[in-house]
């Protein structure tokens, strides 16, 4: 009897750990997450980098932050039900249940979670990947394709296995992240690269000449994963009275990198 009462407080006492464990692990989940990110945008590479948004006034590190906080709720849900699960497990042994019976005994019961769980486990890895890459952030007005039908709206909020819409006519809108075919981001702006090029060198050259070469170099070697804009701006300097060079904007989906930004300027001169 007395076993028995050592046991239910044994196990009572698992409930406030398993909370303390799942706090600590959400925590550390969640400034990890936030470190890896900032690191990552610090860092060169394709995926990393964010594009801006309209109407961002400044607001990009909270974006940021955002961003990070969600991905860390993912990863935090997962771990918490893990913490839970091993506590149940370690609650049975304390009162002697046979944990290898248990489990087999409830195979069938197993087999129809693991069934009904693999949509769940979809959505969560889908929105982790949707995070990851930048397709949407939190109020960001977007186009999303669901079941081969378009939705737009502003985005309202990403949870761990689903987003929800704000339509314009005011209605919420909800859909798993893995039920999400495409994306169309209305919010987010192109990158702009200004390329100082000489005014001799400019003057000979064919403006809609360089367009096409820009918008077909996307397979070029060392312009692996850009997509160039049909949109050249040219812009002298002012402040010079007979100026040397002359800046051309090119709008592009990421930014350039000093390598990528030599190898445009040499497309624009058709060199």
């Amino acid at each position: 009897m007395i076993s028995w009462f050592a046991s239910i407080s044994e196990a009572l006492l698992l409930v406030p750990i398993a909370f303390c464990a799942s706090w600590l692990a959400r925590v550390s989940i969640r400034i990890v997450t936030r470190s890896a990110v900032r690191r990552a945008q610090r860092a060169p590479g394709t995926w990393r980098v964010r594009l801006d948004r309209l109407g961002d006034n400044g607001q990009a590190t909270v974006r940021k932050r955002q961003r990070a906080d969600a991905v860390a709720r993912m990863f935090g849900h997962m771990v918490t039900v893990g913490i839970f699960a091993l506590a149940g497990l370690v609650a049975l042994n304390l009162f002697n249940v046979d944990l290898v019976f248990v489990i087999s005994s409830a195979g069938f019961l197993g087999v129809a979670v693991v069934l009904s769980g693999q949509d769940l486990v979809k959505d969560l890895l889908g929105g982790t990947r949707s995070l990851l890459e930048d397709r949407y952030a939190v109020g960001d007005d977007v186009v999303l394709r669901v079941a081969g039908n378009d939705v737009r709206g502003t985005v309202d909020l990403i949870g761990a296995a689903s987003i929800r819409l704000r339509t314009p006519d005011g209605a919420t809108w909800h859909a798993g992240h893995d039920s999400v075919e495409s994306v169309t981001n209305l919010s987010q702006l192109p990158a702009v690269s200004d390329i100082e090029v000489p005014v001799g060198a400019w003057s000979d050259a064919d403006e809609s000449g360089a367009v096409e070469r820009l918008t077909g170099a996307s397979n070029d070697v060392g312009l692996t994963g850009l997509v160039f804009l049909r949109d050249i701006e040219t812009h002298e300097n002012e402040a010079e009275v007979e100026p040397e060079t002359v800046t051309v904007r090119i709008k592009t989906n990421r930014p350039l990198s000093s390598p990528e930004t030599d190898i445009v300027r040499a497309k624009l001169l058709d060199h």
